[in-house]
């Protein structure tokens, strides 16, 4: 069984051509580009996704607009309907941007958050998943840009967080503390790993969706002057009747160390304050993947990263 795919893979489809062997349908975004006399509607991009989707031979629908406003709002810029029939087994949410950004939206003065566009991608897979069934098994892939204002990163840390998450801020405050004014770009990853892994959590909680976390990868963009940060989580919808779902590993911010990919294309551990020397063995994450279908693992291409031998977690 191959990936059912939405996300953002722009008009070159890079990510999609890299992944074909896995994807049997795409659900896709694209943004209006800027109006001009060329292209008075700003349709260029969506037309050349559109036909260099039907080029690499995958089925699926691309939407004009952005996938905050189409989820948003029900809705693309053609208008047409966008509802989620089938779960979802893989979201590639690569943003490019701050996980604060707002985005604008047909109707003047109102904007739509990437928080919103999260929590409503999550209860519109609960629903589908009510309806059909099925393992419940899917893979998150989020990309953001490692910046925030530093008043605004303070404050979404202060409110509404898990204890673990107060713990490992207030660690990694004395360490390195969140300046009281400007820009932090590149510096702070842990405090933004902090709180994106504080809202997944908060967000696929009320779903019933138990979840493992992966090690945070630290990366360079396009530019020298755009530090990434890609997070990997591994869900499945669990029986509310049974247990509250599961959230692995246990004191995941101090226990999972973050990593960083360098110019070679290597991963290599690169430690964030309040983080733990690198760790070999996650014995929690080991049993929560043993429930699962082995078959089913090998067939969707996810890497049992758990399971590696010691040797290989060092390499790692």
């Amino acid at each position: 069984m191959r990936f059912r795919y939405m996300g953002l893979p722009g008009v070159d489809l890079l990510d999609l051509k890299l992944w074909k062997k896995m994807i049997h349908e795409v659900i896709a975004f694209q943004m209006r580009a800027e109006p001009n006399t060329d292209d008075p509607l700003g349709r260029r991009a969506i037309v050349m996704l559109r036909r260099n989707l039907q080029l690499l031979g995958l089925p699926g629908n691309a939407y004009f607009g952005s996938m905050e406003e189409v989820i948003t709002l029900r809705h693309d810029y053609d208008g047409v309907e966008y509802k989620q029939d089938k779960l979802i087994t893989l979201y590639n949410l690569d943003f490019c941007d701050q996980i604060e950004s707002e985005i604008d939206t047909p109707v003047p003065g109102e904007k739509i958050s990437r928080f919103q566009v999260i929590r409503q991608l999550l209860l519109d897979q609960q629903e589908c998943y009510k309806r059909s069934g099925g393992p419940g098994l899917f893979i998150i892939l989020l990309t953001v840009r490692n910046q925030m204002g530093a008043i605004k990163l303070s404050s979404l840390l202060s409110k509404n967080i898990y204890h673990e998450t107060k713990s490992y801020v207030d660690n990694c405050n004395q360490v390195n503390p969140i300046p009281s004014k400007g820009n932090v770009q590149g510096t702070h990853a842990w405090a933004l790993k902090a709180f994106i892994h504080n809202l997944l959590r908060q967000d696929l909680s009320a779903p019933h969706i138990s979840a493992v976390y992966f090690p945070v990868v630290k990366y360079t963009g396009k530019t020298e002057g755009s530090p990434m940060l890609h997070f990997m989580v591994l869900c499945r919808f669990d029986d509310p009747r049974l247990h509250s779902p599961s959230s692995l590993p246990e004191n995941y911010l101090f226990n999972t160390t973050s990593v960083r990919a360098n110019d070679e294309q290597q991963l290599i551990w690169e430690p964030e304050p309040g983080e733990l020397v690198p760790i070999t063995s996650i014995p929690d994450v080991e049993e929560w993947l043993k429930d699962l279908n082995p078959a089913m693992l090998r067939e969707r291409g996810i890497v049992k990263w758990a399971r590696l031998s010691r040797s290989e977690k060092e390499q790692f």
